[in-house]
């Protein structure tokens, strides 16, 4: 869901965005390359994946129920995917497996006050069986947190800390990486990949000093990385890798920053070395998608 602070603070985004790596000694600043602005229809973009060669993508809140295929050598959009029953209360992230596409619908920061959550879960079988754009049933995971109250009471626009907009597929589990507008942090949730109801169990935290907007995760490599921006409009990158099972924060973790501004929503690997970097249209700023090279900037083994 847009952010009002963004809409109000643009001018803090530039001047922020001007700033060199002297904000920390020990962040690095980079200068993602700017690869298009996207297609109208794709403005609030929230979620990414790279699947088939193609990127496929989610708008957010009131967006429709449905995800897009994206060419990016022509930025034309060649599929449309809609959910049979599904409603975009407020889309976030949207993750993969061998077998299937993942799509979150765990934004929470109107007021704090969503007393349940919800993936849908869609073979990609179905995808892959028909050329064309098609609408299908997909499955779907209800869920809670496992410590948030039963009946949460409303609270002001983005003051909640169960807000969630990141979301990745990994080995045989789905893992929640929420957005603590009061904290500043990021939990790690934890669910099963089958369809029902769930509660998503707390696993882990880590102080990003920021807002988490997205993830992706690269299981052949086994990195991850988070997108995210400060309260003043900063963007970042945390990247993580040498970690231990499922346990990402055990590893080798490195905070990026990111030149430039703009509203980064989301974040997918094209390989282990190569980003696409997803930012919606806010104020003065349009959709785009840029790309990283990170190989260099993920921490090396001792």
């Amino acid at each position: 869901m847009k952010h009002f602070f963004f809409g109000t603070a643009i001018l803090s985004i530039f001047a922020v965005s001007s700033k060199t790596s002297a904000q920390s000694a020990k962040v690095a600043t980079v200068q993602p390359l700017v690869r298009y602005q996207q297609m109208p229809m794709l403005a609030e973009n929230s979620g990414m994946i790279w699947w088939n060669n193609l990127i496929w993508q989610h708008n957010d809140s009131g967006g429709e129920p449905a995800i897009y295929a994206t060419d990016t050598a022509s930025n034309v959009i060649l599929r449309r995917v809609g959910l049979k029953g599904g409603f975009n209360i407020d889309w976030e992230d949207i993750a993969q497996d061998d077998e299937y596409i993942y799509v979150a619908d765990a934004g929470n920061n109107t007021n704090g006050a969503r007393p349940k959550f919800m993936v849908y879960k869609i073979a990609k079988s179905l995808i892959v069986d028909s050329p064309r754009n098609l609408t299908i049933q997909p499955e779907i995971i209800t869920f809670k947190y496992e410590d948030m109250p039963e009946k949460p009471l409303p609270v002001e626009a983005n003051r909640t800390d169960w807000d969630c907009e990141a979301m990745i597929a990994y080995r045989n589990k789905l893992y929640l990486f929420t957005k603590q507008w009061k904290g500043n942090k990021t939990v790690v949730y934890e669910l099963s990949k089958e369809a029902g109801m769930q509660t998503a169990k707390r696993r882990d935290s880590l102080d990003v000093d920021g807002l988490i907007t997205g993830a992706d995760v690269h299981p052949g490599s086994g990195r991850l990385v988070l997108s995210g921006y400060t309260k003043a409009g900063q963007r970042f990158l945390y990247l993580f890798n040498n970690f231990k099972g499922d346990n990402f924060f055990s590893g080798q973790k490195r905070k990026i920053w990111l030149a430039g501004p703009a509203q980064t929503e989301s974040v997918a690997f094209i390989n282990e070395k190569l980003l696409f970097i997803g930012s919606e249209a806010i104020s003065v700023l349009k959709q785009k998608l840029e790309t990283l090279a990170v190989d260099t900037l993920f921490i090396k083994s001792k």
